[in-house]
């Protein structure tokens, strides 16, 4: 089994002198872990897998992977597998809910007031109190919201249905 050091260098356009910066290897040290394969440490071995951004065991010829997956990168690749289909999952769940429409419960009792612009607001007062609740004349409160008396359409009596 030959280690693919000089493959690699050769694949990149790189020599051993360009790896000395990024290993901290020398470049003699570096021939020679690519001419006989077994005289350095683990560590070399690894040195040079970074700085070749290779796999170490595609680098020594224990695999035809030039990318090996650490523990966590596999561990995240698989999370975002699940986190995919539960997604998935769950929008195919929701969507059939996002056309129902739930209309706002109608009051049984006080005032509905229409305003200019079609918004309708109910007050739980009764409507002999409305005038009781006008400010200087031009306004009133409803649900503590001031509204000017002039964009006051309609005010009519709620009664149970």
């Amino acid at each position: 089994m030959q280690n693919r050091i000089d493959k690699v260098l050769n694949e990149q356009g790189k020599t051993y002198k360009d790896l000395v910066p990024l290993t901290g290897l020398s470049e003699y040290g570096i021939g020679k872990m690519a001419q006989v394969g077994d005289d350095e440490t683990f560590g070399a071995w690894l040195s040079i897998a970074r700085a070749l951004d290779v796999s170490p065991a595609y680098l020594v010829g224990w695999s035809d992977e030039e990318e090996e997956q650490s523990s966590v990168e596999k561990q995240q690749h698989w999370y975002e597998s699940q986190m995919g289909q539960l997604k998935a999952y769950a929008d195919k769940m929701v969507e059939p809910l996002k056309n129902i429409k739930i209309p706002a419960p109608t009051p049984t009792h006080g005032v509905k007031v229409t305003l200019d612009d079609g918004q309708i607001i109910y007050d739980s007062r009764e409507m002999d109190d409305m005038d009781a609740y006008s400010l200087a004349g031009d306004w009133v409160y409803l649900n503590d919201c001031k509204i000017a008396k002039s964009h006051i359409v309609s005010i009519e009596k709620v009664e149970e249905g």
